[in-house]
């Protein structure tokens, strides 16, 4: 999309107000267009005499998808439908990820609830200390 600001300069003795391609321009006052409204605007205007036109760079985006009127088309319900099934299929995966993910923590959970000597083979008793000093 390019975009581009123009400014009516309006002749001495002559209508401060202008219309051109559906756009009204005032004396003096920038006015912005971009080519997906007003691409004829802005290669027209650069020669016209009574306005000051500064283009910027072209920044190479596709146009806007405009949405389409009436009833939908068969491959479009038919996409849709497609889409609604695969985000219930995704939904119901991530409901099943989600309990697998409650039950493991639920186990974890249980080992903590275990006395330490069942825990690891690796706990030792350690003699009172205080009986000894």
């Amino acid at each position: 999309m390019q975009k581009a600001t123009a400014t009516y300069v309006a002749p001495p003795g002559d209508s401060k107000v202008v219309e051109i391609g559906g756009v009204t321009f005032f004396h003096g006052k920038p006015v912005e267009l971009n080519s997906y409204e007003h691409g004829h605007l802005i290669a027209k205007l650069p020669g016209n005499k009574h306005f000051d036109v500064t283009v910027g760079e072209d920044d190479n985006k596709p146009a806007p998808v405009e949405k389409k009127r009436g009833r939908p088309s068969n491959a479009d319900k038919a996409a849709a439908k497609e889409a609604a099934e695969k985000a219930e299929a995704d939904a119901k995966a991530a409901i099943a990820k989600a309990k697998e993910a409650k039950a493991d923590a639920d186990d974890l959970a249980k080992d903590d609830d275990k006395p330490a000597a069942s825990k690891s083979i690796f706990s030792t008793s350690q003699p009172n200390r205080s009986a000894l000093t």
